[in-house]
């Protein structure tokens, strides 16, 4: 039995020493553990920190959205608005145009050359704009129809001036 004590205690040996060798790894990791816990608790010290700016530019970024969507609304309701108002003068300017397409031709001398039957150029200026206006008074003034102008008329009329003031 000599032999199998023997080797009973060696194997003994080896896994003490094992966990010797064991336990002083531990120990070194457990002293780096203690050495960082400083700074692990800074670390999360710091993340609570930041978690609490963010929670912060969170709710600062929601107000301003808030603020923001006000503003877009009201610029949104208002380009509803303008736009109702060009439909509308669209169609005005639709009405005066075939009004003017009706009355051109019979202001018209019979005697005018064919270069003048030639279309113009639309006024690309408010100089050519104006002058267009003045023609057009002048070819009205030709014209036999009675004098009184039509709602549609004097609305071009008075945006044309507006525009040239």
């Amino acid at each position: 039995m000599d032999r199998f004590q023997l080797s009973l205690e060696i194997a003994l040996s080896v896994l003490l020493l094992v966990t010797i060798f064991y336990s002083l790894y531990l120990g070194r990791a457990l002293s780096v553990l203690r050495r960082d816990r400083h700074q692990l608790d800074a670390l999360i010290a710091s993340l609570q920190s930041s978690s609490t700016q963010a929670k912060a530019g969170i709710d600062h970024l929601r107000q301003t959205t808030e603020i923001v969507g006000r503003a877009l609304s009201k610029t949104v309701e208002s380009g509803q608005t303008l736009k109702r108002d060009l439909v509308v003068l669209c169609e005005r300017s639709e009405t005066l145009a075939q009004q003017l397409e009706t009355l051109l031709p019979l202001g018209r001398v019979p005697a005018q050359s064919a270069v003048a039957d030639t279309p113009e150029p639309a006024p690309s200026s408010r100089d050519d704009m104006f002058r267009a206006v003045k023609r057009f008074r002048q070819e009205e003034g030709r014209v036999t129809k009675s004098s009184s102008k039509g709602a549609a008329e004097r609305e071009f009329i008075r945006a044309l001036r507006e525009r040239q003031g």
